[in-house]
């Protein structure tokens, strides 16, 4: 008897303002407003906490016992993609199903000073009945709640990702993340995904993929990884390694571009028409510009024609050889 009078007392003692942690918005919880069964187990008679803990204010907590569970049973199954919290100890966060098996478990390890936890989890957890806290040392439960969304945090994952093509490379580029111990790097050939993991435990905020292919478009995002886990996914980035040709400089040239059908299609120009056609055919690659290119027909302009050009189609475009020469008489 001694024991549950004394575990009732420090359970709903309501303390003093904590003036060092702002209140917070927290906005379509499954758990705002609700009321929190505790207890040594969750098959015992619960006595029920206040609502401190979800009522939105962080300037308001409950202290949770050593060894104490704090539960709420939702009305019906969810599916849970990140959570929030503000503690002054290390917690548990358990997940359970109708039969009160666990099946996810979130470990908070505390840090000073207390600071607002906003966690996008791994994996969406579906199928979750009852949301629970456990306390392994008396804790301070300022703020918790649960949500069905994924949160945006601003610096909580990687952003402004960006990937530029190179010669059979790709080199990323991604704004950092506060405290994080390395990063993911996740590739995909299809925009959105499915993506597949080509790197982990990347330091730093940049990284160069060797193992593309010139000529195929590679999406990309990155991942953070902390203590709580694995971050969300950056923005989307994608490029198309290609064989970098460095336009020479002066003079004529021959150009020799091989069509797809292995038929090869020769053109005297000056250097100044080669480094317009290969603005032109860079500029497609990278998914911009015309589908076609004009080259003037300088030597055959027979009949009555103002001009000729052969119309030159990228996609018909297998490579292109570029010959420099001089010519004193051109």
């Amino acid at each position: 008897m001694k024991r549950k009078i004394s575990l009732l007392l420090s359970i709903i003692m309501l303390i003093m303002l904590f003036s060092t942690v702002p209140a917070f918005a927290y906005q379509n919880g499954l758990l705002h407003g609700k009321q929190m069964a505790y207890g040594y187990t969750l098959d015992q008679d619960p006595a029920f906490l206040r609502g401190e803990m979800t009522d939105g204010n962080e300037s308001s907590y409950v202290i949770l016992s050593k060894q104490i569970y704090a539960w709420h049973k939702l009305d019906k199954a969810k599916t849970i993609n990140s959570i929030k919290f503000l503690v002054n100890s290390s917690i548990d966060i358990l997940f359970y199903d109708d039969s009160k098996n666990v099946i996810y478990k979130h470990t908070y390890v505390h840090s000073n000073p207390a600071t607002t936890q906003q966690i996008n989890l791994p994996t969406a957890i579906a199928n979750v009945k009852m949301v629970a806290i456990f306390a392994p040392a008396d804790v301070a439960v300022y703020e918790f709640d649960a949500f069905e969304n994924r949160i945006s945090v601003p610096g909580s994952f990687p952003s402004n990702l960006t990937a530029t093509g190179g010669d059979v490379t790709v080199t990323l580029n991604w704004n950092t993340v506060y405290r994080a111990k390395g990063y993911n790097i996740k590739r995909a050939t299809t925009p959105g995904g499915p993506y597949t993991t080509v790197a982990s435990d990347v330091y730093g905020s940049t990284y160069t993929d060797t193992t593309v292919t010139n000529g195929t478009t590679y999406y990309y995002v990155v991942t953070a990884i902390n203590f709580d886990g694995e971050s969300a996914n950056s923005n989307e980035a994608s490029a198309t390694p290609q064989r970098q040709v460095t336009p020479p400089s002066g003079g004529r040239a021959i150009l020799v571009v091989t069509l797809d059908t292995s038929l090869e299609r020769e053109f005297d120009l000056s250097m100044e028409e080669v480094n317009a056609f290969i603005s032109w055919y860079e500029g497609k690659a990278a998914g911009t510009g015309p589908a076609s290119y004009a080259i003037d027909k300088h030597d055959n302009n027979k009949g009555p024609f103002k001009s000729r050009k052969d119309y030159i189609i990228f996609d018909k475009i297998l490579t292109y050889e570029v010959n420099e020469y001089t010519s004193a008489s051109k």
